[in-house]
């Protein structure tokens, strides 16, 4: 956000130094998408897929066609079918501000590359995202993402990237995905020919 990098602390340098070097080097790394599993807020949102909005009373929905993954942010935290339960997307609580909508999520089940990068999230990091919808009057409204990156493991402080989104509620089917087209294709590599991370 406003042309500053993360402000990656040296655990954090040298992990993202790893994984550009590893596809460098034609060798990389696996992932969550690699492996069909739901990769995380800012990776789903990252892509050039398109994803729909549902809400209710106590909680709203983004359902993306990209893995036909689902976010789910909840307004009433009572209402959390599996309280205390680690998740792929975390657990995501909501509150409005006005017509800003706040999300705060924690609790992944594991860490997480916020894009196609690398760039990391620990399991332990937290992400708040501000989501209103943009409407200056004209006929292009937009929804207004700004996502905070909160993660000690592997940054200084905390930080933020904007993104927008065109507002098209004309474009209601998504097209068929299929993640797991290469499983039983014994031509094709179960990891989708990365190779597993090392642990540091």
């Amino acid at each position: 956000m406003y042309r500053n990098p993360p402000p990656y602390n040296m655990v954090g340098a040298k992990l993202l130094a790893d994984r550009v070097i590893s596809q460098s080097q034609g060798k990389p790394f696996t992932n969550a998408s690699a492996k069909c599993r739901p990769p995380g807020q800012q990776w789903q949102l990252d892509l050039h897929f398109p994803f729909q909005i549902f809400q209710s009373k106590k909680w709203i929905v983004f359902v993306f066609e990209e893995f036909h993954n689902r976010w789910q942010i909840l307004l009433d935290p009572s209402a959390d079918p599996e309280p205390g339960q680690k998740r792929y997307m975390g657990r995501s609580i909501g509150h409005w501000v006005g017509d800003t909508l706040i999300v705060e999520t924690t609790d992944f089940r594991d860490p997480l590359w916020l894009d196609v990068d690398g760039t990391p999230l620990s399991a332990a990091g937290k992400l708040i995202h501000r989501i209103r919808k943009v409407d200056n009057g004209d006929r292009n409204p937009y929804i207004e993402i700004i996502t905070t990156v909160d993660d000690p493991t592997y940054y200084e402080r905390p930080w933020s990237v904007v993104r927008s989104f065109a507002w098209q509620p004309e474009l209601t089917n998504f097209s068929e995905y299929n993640c797991e087209e290469q499983v039983g294709d014994p031509s094709a590599s179960p990891d989708a020919g990365l190779i597993t991370e090392p642990k540091n």
